[in-house]
């Protein structure tokens, strides 16, 4: 299989990052997170997510990153006009949060790294080959596996990428097309209130006598 490409650069890796995180750090699975690996500490108190203005290095390997488009892309298959997340730069936004030096998104790096790794060597193990290469019903097989045994310390590696995934697609002019999200788009015209409201407005205008 060939390495993942980058779809995007740093500048729009950043905004993206900024855009999503209010999102990603009030879900509730955030609280959940925090208690799987221990909080890092050293980068000080109450960082601003939403003005990231020093970029670090990003800490993501080619075959991690190779790793995570296929996962994205099982997670949210493509369907035609919607891309699928490895498309559009989903691990792109996924290596970005990982390597940013903030508490919350320190949490994840461990998780997600570790678990990137797992999935790959179980797959040689299972299957005789890397995960990006052991065939799409080995993939999803491995991720069903993963989805499904809530015992597992996997499973909350699988929980937190699921959750970086969708809120990474779903922060982009892509992910908000496929819910039919037309936010920022002006109309031709106003076409008024509904017959409904205009009624019950006028009925209110006549009691206070307006």
């Amino acid at each position: 299989m060939t390495p993942y490409v980058s779809k995007i650069d740093r500048r729009t890796a950043l905004k993206w990052l900024s855009a999503a995180a209010a999102t990603l750090l009030t879900a509730p699975q955030i609280a959940r997170a925090r208690t799987y690996v221990k909080t890092p500490t050293g980068y000080g108190t109450d960082p601003d997510m939403l003005n990231p203005t020093s970029p670090w290095d990003r800490i993501m390997t080619e075959r991690q990153l190779q790793v995570a488009a296929v996962m994205t892309d099982i997670i949210l298959p493509e369907e035609p006009p919607h891309p699928a997340p490895s498309m559009i730069g989903v691990p792109d936004f996924i290596n970005e949060w990982v390597s940013s030096p903030y508490e919350q998104t320190q949490d994840d790096q461990k998780i997600i790294l570790d678990g990137l790794d797992w999935i790959d060597a179980e797959a040689k193990r299972r299957f005789s080959a890397g995960y990006a290469e052991c065939g799409h019903d080995a993939q999803v097989t491995m991720m069903a596996d993963i989805a499904t045994d809530t015992d597992s310390t996997y499973h909350r590696f699988f929980d937190r990428f699921r959750t970086l995934t969708l809120g990474g697609y779903y922060t982009t002019p892509a992910g908000f097309e496929d819910i039919g999200y037309l936010g920022n788009v002006p109309m031709e015209h106003y076409p008024g209130p509904a017959d409904d409201i205009k009624a019950m407005l006028e009925e209110r205008m006549k009691k206070i006598g307006i």
